[in-house]
């Protein structure tokens, strides 16, 4: 294919992407069937490996650079907004009404231009309801998130952090042995 053609290709398809995924985040999020919605994300892009499961009303922006290892439940009313792109590890859960914000804006720019940063979620992370996670954020290892904590800094593995904005609580056991190998089919 020309290069001409290509660019081209690339006009098309970016509207026919945002209907996509307008569609997922619109109506498909609240039909009752987690794996028909994850199935649809992956054809949109997203990566996502076994027992990955994303309950009703979460909502998914720019689904192909959203990469998930696999084990991981993302509660009710979620906002994934990977347009900077978020990896997310095996073993996490993510509770009902939290944000992943991987965007904002530069304040002191005259053009108020926008920004982007990735997310990273390591593997057997728990992040509480409410939780805010802000661009350019690593949450390493094991550690935990309180519900309605904003989280601007990296949290090191194995820390409980909460707050507004988070600060460390205390270390977290590093005995944690569970999988999270099921979850709801219809919800």
């Amino acid at each position: 294919m020309s290069t001409a053609s290509y660019a081209t290709l690339r006009r098309w398809l970016h509207p026919l992407r945002a209907i996509a995924e307008l569609f997922h985040n619109r109506a498909l999020t609240h039909l009752p069937w987690t794996w028909l919605r994850v199935a649809y994300l992956r054809r949109l892009g997203m990566e996502a490996g076994p027992h990955t499961y994303l309950f009703g009303g979460s909502e998914v922006l720019e689904p192909r650079n959203l990469t998930i290892a696999g084990n991981c439940h993302i509660g009710r009313f979620c906002q994934i907004d990977a347009r900077g792109g978020i990896s997310i590890g095996r073993n996490v859960v993510i509770a009902s009404h939290t944000l992943l914000i991987t965007a904002d804006h530069d304040p002191d720019d005259p053009e108020f231009g926008g920004r982007l940063g990735p997310i990273t979620i390591r593997d057997r992370v728990w992040l509480g309801s409410r939780v805010t996670i802000l661009k350019g954020v690593t949450i390493g290892e094991g550690a935990v998130v309180t519900a309605g904590s904003v989280v601007h800094r990296d949290v090191p593995p194995w820390t409980i952090v909460g707050g507004v904005p988070a600060v460390p609580i205390r270390d977290r056991s590093r005995e944690q042995t569970y999988e999270i190998d099921s979850g709801p089919r219809f919800y």
